[in-house]
């Protein structure tokens, strides 16, 4: 599971669509999309704070201009990374899973009869993983189910899961079939009402340590209308306020850019999409508590003596330009590999020149936890001068990796308007040269990308 800093999780359906010589959406491969398929080296792991940093700098030439750019990455770790999240343990939940039934969940996923796997439909693969996804639960998380489709329905109401007929509700969920249209908001609307009315049962501070989560699973393609005052996602921003967060999982689409972006900056959301049987079940099952444990929320990252041209990796932020700080709305636990890099932990900020000066740059990070208490980190870099003989400089090889990562994808969206092959041709090039010194063979896939890009 990558650090989520919102946005898409993947550049899953980019890549596939560019394979297929399909339609591609320019906004479908992002830069914090890209950064999530891949692991980091966030220095030390973080045994104690819900965060901590460490910075890396770097300067490298324009590939085009050979003009020396000046980067910075924070790499962002917490205790609950990895295994983390078992030994500290992930916050009890109320969770309301809310399950799309409409006729279209009666197809199978595309991702599965092109791999020859598993053709079961999208709601049978949907609720032998809810199923299995409660091996996951403790029993004084309480769980419950809606239904939707033209309408809501209550299908199993929330109650604690250790006191939970188990035989019932498997047989209550393998009965379920698909039926009528589909209705975004009726389910929404239920499965948020479920949790508040339940919330009210308690007083004072018996639900302190609960996470409040909607799990929403749709194979639907909900429009920009969703974000309309009465609409899906200003629906789920209400629902924020009252500290109950979502997580949309598109089973077998994948919603379009802009409505992602608009989940994610939402305070603790976040969104997946899955493509098939197998992706859906990594996602429910052994990724079930990262998901459901946001850590830090209201992150800015500043950089005070410098100003930071461009931001990369978190899409509250990516549009600002000539600033001193990034945003970010929210960040969970991350995936740790078996060289103790994080995944998709790595916030990429280009520097004006000013760098250059030798004086020492002061990072500050800020944020809240769950209880809105306010913590505060400060740490500082100091980029070197170079030697005559010197025209390029990186502190640590995953900050090459991020460079190299954000050039890739400013490629692909230029190669998208206009289809410079000899600029697609001298990229492909320097990335089979970097991909050696960076020592990350998963980015051999991009060699892939590109050389289906540079096809006739």
């Amino acid at each position: 599971m990558q650090k989520s800093f919102g946005g898409a999780k993947d550049i899953t359906n980019f890549r596939i669509n560019v394979q297929k010589k399909q339609t591609v959406v320019e906004s479908s491969i992002t830069y914090h999309g890209l950064f999530s398929e891949y692991y980091f080296n966030a220095g030390k792991p973080e045994e104690e704070k819900l965060m901590s940093v460490q910075p890396f700098c770097a300067i490298s030439p324009n590939l085009e201009t050979k003009e020396k750019e000046y980067y910075l990455s924070v790499m962002m770790k917490s205790k609950y990374d990895g295994e983390g999240i078992k030994k500290f343990g992930r916050p009890l939940i109320n969770c309301v899973i809310v399950l799309d039934i409409s006729g279209s969940m009666s197809m199978s996923f595309t991702g599965d009869w092109k791999r020859n796997e598993n053709t079961s439909s999208k709601l049978e693969v949907a609720k032998r993983t809810i199923i299995g996804l409660t091996e996951h639960l403790k029993d004084d998380d309480y769980l419950g189910i809606v239904i939707f489709d033209d309408d809501a329905e209550v299908l199993i109401p929330l109650q604690k899961f250790g006191e939970m007929d188990m035989e019932k509700f498997k047989k209550t969920m393998k009965e379920l079939d698909t039926r009528g249209g589909t209705n975004l908001e009726e389910g929404f609307i239920e499965g948020s009402r479920m949790i508040e009315n339940h919330l009210k049962k308690f007083k004072g501070d018996e639900m302190k340590e609960y996470e409040h989560r909607i799990l929403y699973l749709t194979d639907a393609h909900p429009t920009t209308g969703e974000t309309r005052s009465d609409g899906l996602f200003s629906l789920t921003k209400k629902s924020a306020e009252k500290k109950i967060y979502t997580t949309f999982i598109g089973v077998g689409v994948d919603f379009n850019t802009e409505l992602i972006d608009v989940i994610t900056k939402t305070k603790g959301a976040n969104y997946y999409s899955v493509n098939s049987s197998s992706e859906f079940k990594r996602r429910m099952d052994t990724e079930f508590d990262y998901i459901m444990t946001p850590i830090c929320f209201d992150v800015n990252v500043t950089v005070e003596g410098a100003k930071i041209q461009s931001i990369y990796g978190s899409p509250d932020s990516e549009q600002k330009k000539d600033t001193t700080v990034a945003e970010i709305s929210t960040t969970m636990p991350s995936d740790v590999n078996e060289n103790g890099e994080v995944q998709g932990c790595v916030l990429l900020l280009k520097m004006d020149k000013s760098v250059a000066d030798g004086i020492p740059l002061n990072i500050v990070i800020t944020y809240k936890d769950k209880y809105g208490n306010d913590f505060k980190e400060v740490t500082n870099v100091i980029f070197p001068e170079l030697s005559q003989n010197q025209n390029e400089f990186f502190e640590d090889k995953s900050i090459r990796k991020a460079i190299l990562l954000i050039r890739l994808v400013d490629l692909v969206k230029k190669f998208h308007k206009v289809n410079d092959k000899e600029k697609g041709q001298k990229f492909l090039e320097h990335l089979k040269t970097e991909i050696p010194i960076i020592g990350d063979e998963k980015l051999n896939r991009e060699i892939d990308l590109l050389n289906d890009l540079l096809k006739d």
